[in-house]
């Protein structure tokens, strides 16, 4: 039995000219960047190369790019760290319900503990954030706006054009978390008046345990990690040079192919929605119907327990989500979910999935069919 892989949202698979280039680094770059010998010197050249690479990606210069752990860690600095530096003012912030946890978190950190004011805006039934409610949330004292570009369970992409212009008329920095974008859409910082961008190496076939942020020339953050100063001291502690090496590379790949994949997932994405729609009844889409992520398809299967349906697909071979990894464990409904309209028990039917490079045609159909009879199956069970 084939296994097919559909959890792109979660993590990809490493390309394998990403691995080989990892390895390479691991072996041949094996130089502290910030030694000024020639494997100093050689290391700091490669770890360059990709940065420039990532700036040319979103259309930034490789001085605005900083790379981090993760995006976890880029969505935590661009926030801590910039609200610590100008909290004199204004302790406003607007964020949206349905930020990834690496967001949401930290705002209601902020919120909870630190003395900020907080104000969480709610999307519509599609999980779009409205540019009009974002301007109304403004206060006097704000002085971050963090919405994501694309939401990681739903899909549905923000206008962050809109908002982060909304922001710059205002005075106002703008964060988005890209970590589900980038890649996999266009991004234009200077397009979308963004301020702070966070992203991840290991949404788009490189390397877990890298990510970088971007932020706009002029904009400081209070340090986070303090140490040697390495990334001009926004994120001090030696690189991980093999993994920023392969972020480079997976960037590179992604950018190369980005309008062809786009098209090619989102086709593939449309036709396993078609066959399941077509055939079973009593199935809801979540996010937006056209405004959405190439790759993503979320599916609420009425009447079905969404974890027996995975574990049931899992011992077929086929990998999906019952929401974002980061959330996997836990006994409370999606937040996502329930913020669009969704019921506890019909957040808790819902199905993640996600495609990405390695799906073709033959892996949507025999899913599909899995899926019918699975559910029928499951039904039949229940007595629904």
């Amino acid at each position: 039995m084939k296994s097919i892989y559909l959890d792109h949202s979660a993590t990809t698979p490493v390309d394998k000219r990403v691995a080989d280039v990892v390895r390479d680094c691991m072996l041949d770059n094996f130089g502290n960047p910030s030694s000024i010998h020639s494997f100093g010197r050689e290391a700091r050249d490669v770890k360059e190369n990709a940065r420039k690479i990532i700036a040319d990606m979103i259309n930034s210069s490789p001085e605005e790019i900083y790379f981090t752990s993760g995006g976890t860690e880029a969505d935590n600095l661009a926030l801590l760290g910039y609200v610590r530096k100008y909290d004199d003012r204004g302790k406003h912030i607007i964020v949206s319900s349905i930020e990834h946890p690496a967001v949401l978190r930290t705002a209601m950190e902020l919120d909870e503990e630190l003395g900020f004011n907080v104000t969480y805006v709610e999307p519509d039934e599609f999980g779009t954030i409205h540019p009009g409610a974002i301007a109304e949330a403004i206060t006097d004292g704000t002085i971050l706006i963090s919405i994501m570009h694309v939401n990681n369970e739903v899909g549905t992409i923000n206008d962050v054009v809109a908002i982060g212009k909304i922001a710059r008329e205002k005075g106002i920095a703008f964060h988005t978390d890209a970590v589900q974008s980038f890649g996999k859409i266009p991004i234009d910082v200077e397009a979308m008046n963004i301020d702070m961008l966070s992203l991840s190496s290991h949404k788009i076939y490189g390397p877990k345990g890298v990510g970088a942020i971007y932020i706009r020339k002029g904009i400081e953050l209070q340090t986070r990690v303090f140490g040697g100063k390495q990334e001009s001291g926004v994120r001090s502690g030696t690189e991980n040079l093999p993994g920023i090496v392969g972020m480079g590379l997976a960037a590179q790949i992604s950018g190369e192919i980005i309008d062809q994949e786009a098209r090619d997932i989102g086709n593939l994405r449309d036709e396993l929605s078609r066959l399941i729609l077509d055939q079973l009844s009593n199935v809801k889409l979540n996010g937006h119907p056209t405004n959405r992520l190439p790759g993503n398809l979320s599916l609420t299967f009425y009447g079905v327990e969404g974890e027996a349906l995975l574990l049931t697909l899992d011992l077929q071979g086929i990998g999906v989500s019952t929401g974002s990894a980061c959330s996997s464990g836990k006994s409370d409904a999606s937040h996502v979910l329930t913020a669009i309209g969704l019921s506890d028990e019909d957040a808790n039917s819902t199905i993640r999935f996600t495609l990405g490079r390695s799906n073709n045609l033959e892996d949507i159909q025999q899913t599909a069919e899995i899926i019918i009879n699975t559910v029928n199956r499951l039904r039949s069970m229940s007595g629904d």
